[in-house]
């Protein structure tokens, strides 16, 4: 039956994102006499009075298995048919893109389950009604099976609805466009005989509070209460399914299949960076696209060739044909692939007409002096909307390098996400993508030879990453994890005498900041640094960690520094477990509510949390972003540990040395430890004096 008029087929099991609390939102009511409208007659007036609806595609990953685990599988669009499907009791699954319905039954029939943007666990939902058993299993047993999906909501329109007084859409009418958790604020809950849903899926419900199965409601004309399988005219509760923001998936991976014909049909190729004009390529020079499958990053698609004329977003998703993406027509010449970091600030779609449709705008972070600047013909822009990157759906930590034959990332590629002792010998890499971490290439095999340094980012060419155009990479190797903030100290003469020079940021000519760059020997004390020949990071580079080098002249070969810099690392999480008690440092879960937290040593469990990031010397608890380890009391032997604002001053910051020991920056010589003893508060984390007769003062930081 689906979901349209007369679509309601026996109970439905509604997943729902957060419902916002208040009263029944405002709403506009028409007078008596407008009100002979036909149901045709509205839907006509709303595609009338549109612009140009902007979809979006749509995408779902569903687990077969509960806590995101097991067999993966990606969802695109409608599936008439998932019966044969092996899934566990509970599954989870991950909404990127859309509004959804699953379906008990193939070809959208019987009970539903609404899926919002969002994750979301499921256990059978279909076992609540029927029987006891099947096959001898017991009902809460047995395995989920999915008849269909249907990709209900595929646009950005604002949902809206409206509830009629009379049958066919007649007599008094309201216009609803957001939650209402109790539409009884008037004493009697609203009445409606007939509905339009304009636009968005919505839920609507018999009971105040988004109580009891609710009746799910796709755009469409539903002319009286059998339309939508309702007996009583009642609506007490009601809420819509909208779509979030732009979103990308996979920023660092841009990836575009183009095919000449719509739905996917006819010759294909793939790019990885911008295309000025299809149709200026050696080979296969298309006149425009056809179709194309967006399979990472986020671009923007030109009418014509040079990134002028129309603009459309292409998120990660597949287009059939150009009324999949927005287009006016079938031509699309040029693309341009999103490449900064995509936060809230620097990223933005603007659109001509409300409701994110008509024409497209994507802005970067810069100054746009007028229309013509962003692509427009005048400046009329009445919505606009950021794109984000989606959120990290773990916390584990991947290194990884793209190493590609050909410039501009192409040709054959290979990847890595661990050291490799030596290459292939007949592939030579002569541009990378570098994914999380950082990397050291050599051009020679077992990590020998001249080092070339690459954080997070895209290479183009050997030029890009510092290489001669004649350098062969021949192994290469990750830069290891490090906990303390940057620190080197830079000597005139051998064995760290002479004049001193101490910093804790990058200098790109040490000339040019009026240092003279004579340098005899180094001293690494905090962070990984890497300090080039010439200035403006050019030249042969070396990587150093922690260490000291007592004759810079033996080690590199030269009698100075020009330039320097230390490794950026992004946020790591981590646990931190006492090699000596096997437990792990912890705080409870409630702790942001407090003003100072208790740092206990524990094992895992539901009611603490045990992952923490180091960030900027600040030791900090996932649960607790505003708070960082800290300690309180007189700083002598046995001071405790605890979690407090990060705002206290002084400033309290951390190391972790090679042995797994904790060092506080502030009170010198001072490690973390666990109290011990047979006290209340034997397990809770202080500081104490470096003792050998301690073996609580060693950590292991595990890395998730």
């Amino acid at each position: 039956n689906g979901l349209g008029p007369g679509g309601h087929a026996g109970p439905e099991v509604a997943m729902l994102e957060a419902l916002s609390s208040g009263s029944v939102p405002p709403v506009t009511e028409e007078p008596e006499s407008t009100m002979t409208l036909s149901l045709n007659h509205v839907l006509q007036e709303d595609r009338d009075g549109l612009e140009k609806i902007n979809t979006r595609p749509g995408k779902i990953v569903l687990y077969s298995d509960a806590g995101f685990a097991g067999h993966k599988r990606e969802i695109w669009d409608d599936v008439p048919d998932a019966t044969s499907w092996e899934l566990s009791h509970t599954i989870s699954i991950r909404v990127i893109r859309g509004g959804w319905v699953m379906y008990e039954k193939p070809r959208f029939r019987g009970r539903k389950c609404v899926l919002a943007e969002g994750d979301v666990e499921i256990d059978n939902p279909w076992t609540a009604y029927g029987d006891s058993g099947e096959n001898g299993q017991p009902r809460r047993s047995r395995p989920f099976r999915i008849g269909s999906f249907k990709r209900v909501v595929r646009d950005y329109r604002t949902p809206e609805i409206s509830l009629f007084s009379e049958e066919n859409g007649e007599g008094a009418r309201l216009r609803f466009s957001g939650s209402a958790e109790d539409t009884r604020d008037r004493g009697q809950a609203l009445a409606a005989a007939s509905i339009i849903v304009h636009s968005g899926l919505w839920l609507l419900y018999s009971k105040p509070f988004f109580d009891d199965d609710p009746y799910v409601l796709e755009p469409g004309g539903y002319p009286n209460l059998k339309a939508w399988g309702a007996k009583d005219p009642s609506i007490c509760s009601m809420h819509p399914i909208r779509l979030g923001c732009p979103v990308v998936e996979r920023p660092g991976e841009p990836q575009v299949l183009i095919y000449e014909a719509a739905a996917f049909q006819g010759r294909s190729f793939t790019i990885s960076r911008d295309i000025y004009d299809l149709r200026s390529l050696p080979e296969p020079a298309l006149p425009t696209v056809g179709s194309l499958r967006v399979l990472g990053g986020c671009w923007v698609g030109y009418e014509k060739e040079g990134f002028r004329g129309h603009q459309y977003l292409l998120e990660e998703g597949e287009y059939q044909d150009w009324r999949q993406w927005g287009g006016y027509s079938e031509e699309l010449v040029s693309l341009r692939l999103i490449r900064t970091a995509l936060t809230s600030s620097c990223r933005w779609v603007a659109y001509e007409g409300p409701n994110y449709s008509g024409e497209q705008y994507i802005l970067e972070k810069g100054v746009y002096r007028n229309c013509e600047d962003w692509g427009a013909t005048d400046c009329h822009i009445a919505s606009a909307q950021p794109i984000l990157q989606v959120r990290e759906h773990n916390l584990h930590f991947v290194s990884k390098i793209l190493l590609f034959s050909e410039p501009d990332f192409s040709g054959d590629h290979v990847a890595f996400e661990e050291d490799q002792e030596a290459l292939p010998e007949a592939f030579i890499p002569r541009s990378c993508r570098v994914r999380g971490g950082s990397w050291i290439l050599f051009d020679g095999q077992d990590f020998t030879g001249e080092q070339h340094v690459l954080s997070e980012g895209e290479y183009p060419t050997l030029s890009s990453m510092g290489c001669l155009c004649s350098t062969a990479i021949r192994s290469l190797k990750k830069v290891p994890l490090f906990f303390s903030e940057p620190s080197i100290f830079l000597h005139g003469l051998e064995c760290f005498e002479g004049k001193e020079i101490e910093l804790n940021s990058e200098v790109r000519s040490l000339q040019a900041e009026g240092f003279n760059n004579h340098v005899l020997s180094v001293r690494v004390k905090g962070g990984i640094w890497v300090l080039c020949e010439h200035g403006d990071f050019r030249g042969r580079q070396w990587l150093l960690d922690c260490t000291e080098i007592t004759n810079w002249l033996t080690y590199s070969g030269l009698q100075h520094v020009g330039s320097l810099y230390p490794i950026r690392q992004r946020r790591i999480y981590f646990r931190i477990r006492s090699r000596e008690l096997q437990l792990f440092l912890s705080v409870p879960d409630d702790v942001e509510e407090m003003k100072a937290g208790r740092v206990v040593v524990s094992s895992l469990s539901e009611q603490s949390s045990s992952v923490w990031y180091y960030e900027n010397g600040l030791i900090k608890n996932q649960v607790a972003p505003a708070m960082s380890l800290q300690v309180i009391g007189p700083a002598g032997k046995g001071a405790k540990a605890v979690l407090w604002s990060e705002t206290r001053v002084p400033r309290q910051t951390w190391s972790v040395d090679s042995q797994g020991r904790i060092r506080s920056q502030m009170f010198e010589d001072m490690l973390l430890d666990v109290k011990g003893g047979r006290s209340y508060d034997r397990d809770h984390a202080i500081i104490w004096d470096m003792a050998d007769e301690r073996p609580t003062q060693t950590w292991d930081i595990q890395v998730l």
